[in-house]
């Protein structure tokens, strides 16, 4: 009898070490899914703030600016019998024009931005947007840097603000033209069609995998792909590349590798908002020393939920 209590007790106490193994296991997992989803409120938050305060900083400077600009314009005009004061006009006019063009940046940061540029959709041709990217661009551009575009797609349209896309372009090309430095090298740029069977990405987190060991290749997923059809423009050039410590922090508002003066830290944050307003995802792959490739996927139809 005493046999039977003693194994007894030990059942009860066996079963009772694996409940209580069970319950920790679920409470580090709840607990862990608890700090992740913490960090991503967080995150929300503060990007939801940044992009308030930006908003609101660049329409007071946008009007600012038009002020400085339109006087600027009517001293160019009454100073025509003088050229030496008529091109220090025109110094202010280009210098208020480079700010409105920051302060389009900020803009399209905005969230609030963002929603109005919804209502300013309308079908356009993606391969049209990139022949007229590429001549703007074409003056921009070092000598030494070779720019070359495929058009490999078989539907190019989409409905989108032809204007965003044509800027989020001539922000990646001129970073990949930066990346290059003096050295000769060359920007691909190509079109085509992606069908996407395995939704992958999160929508309001950025996913980064590799770059642990030098030389190693990083690659960041940034916004939600579902399954369906999707038109990619992928650029690639084979520049410096990027460690996964800049790599990470790249979509960071005003961050830059830039010299100061240079860059202001805001083309990256704003391509995200292009894209994600668009329904669509970033994805970049990044060697350092041998390169960097941005793909920017927009949906071709509305994607199914998955």
């Amino acid at each position: 009898m005493p046999d039977s209590f003693a194994l007894l007790w030990m059942t009860l106490a066996a079963l009772l070490g694996l409940l209580a193994l069970a319950l920790g296991l679920r409470v580090r997992r709840q607990t862990a899914r608890l700090a992740q989803q913490a960090m991503e409120l967080r995150e929300a938050r503060r990007q939801e703030a940044l992009g308030t305060l930006a908003g609101g900083i660049a329409h007071d400077f946008n009007n600012i600016l038009g002020s400085i600009l339109g006087f600027g314009v009517l001293l160019e005009e009454d100073l025509t019998a003088a050229p030496e004061q008529q091109e220090m006009a025109r110094q202010i006019t280009a210098a208020a024009r480079r700010g409105q063009h920051i302060v389009g940046q900020l803009m399209s940061y905005s969230r609030r931005n963002m929603q109005d540029s919804l209502q300013l959709r309308q079908p356009v041709s993606l391969d049209g947007i990139i022949r007229e990217s590429l001549a703007l661009l074409a003056p921009c551009i070092r000598k030494s840097t070779r720019l070359a575009y495929q058009n490999r797609a078989a539907r190019d349209v989409i409905e989108a603000n032809a204007t965003q896309i044509s800027q989020a372009l001539v922000n990646l090309c001129l970073n990949a033209d930066y990346a290059i430095g003096l050295r000769t090298g060359t920007i691909d740029i190509t079109l085509d069609n992606l069908c996407v069977d395995v939704p992958y990405g999160e929508p309001d987190r950025i996913i980064l995998s590799g770059g642990e060991d030098a030389g190693s290749t990083v690659t960041l997923i940034n916004g939600r792909l579902h399954s369906g059809h999707y038109i990619r423009i992928r650029i690639s050039d084979d520049g410096e590349g990027m460690t996964r410590e800049t790599a990470e922090r790249i979509f960071d508002p005003f961050f830059t590798t830039k010299d100061v003066g240079v860059g202001t830290g805001l083309g990256l944050p704003a391509l995200q908002g292009i894209v994600h307003a668009q329904g669509g995802a970033i994805t970049v792959t990044t060697t350092r020393y041998r390169g960097t490739v941005f793909e920017l996927l927009f949906p071709a139809e509305v994607p199914h939920a998955a």
